[in-house]
């Protein structure tokens, strides 16, 4: 646990966070072992995959074992800490519905990168009546 701590307070550090502001936040994320969150630019995408993880959105409420996956992005122009997030039903295929937020991005890639387990459950969709867009629930667990 404790090189868990390290890895994120490092990497915190490097991005400007003060080194004791840095441990609290790894600290707890280490702790908390678990995350729930939404799934981000899932409605900011480039054009044209903006409707299509929508759709991929609709269609994944029609199925009950939904599987998600979290893929490391270290070569995205837009944030060095990429994780996209995956959504998949078996035997119909993978689509790629958006990525972590941000902030949890920054604590969850050093680990990824380490080599360590950050894992990923489908918690559900939600929105999409009439105007709203769709969006993604998972829970990360480290």
């Amino acid at each position: 646990m404790h090189s868990k701590v390290m890895v994120i307070a490092n990497r915190l550090t490097g991005q400007g966070i003060g080194r004791r502001a840095a441990m609290v936040k790894a600290w707890v994320l280490v702790k908390l072992a678990r995350v729930e969150t939404n799934v981000a630019g899932r409605h900011r995408a480039p054009a044209g995959a903006q409707g299509n993880r929508q759709l991929a959105l609709e269609h994944l409420t029609r199925y009950e074992r939904v599987t998600v996956r979290l893929v490391r992005e270290k070569d995205n122009a837009f944030d060095h800490n990429a994780v996209a997030v995956v959504a998949g039903v078996e035997g119909k295929g993978e689509y790629q519905v958006g990525y972590l937020p941000r902030p949890l991005a920054a604590l969850v890639a050093p680990l990824m990168d380490a080599g360590k387990a950050v894992n990923a459950l489908y918690e559900g969709v939600k929105g999409g009546y009439d105007f709203l867009y769709y969006g993604l629930r998972v829970e990360v667990r480290i």
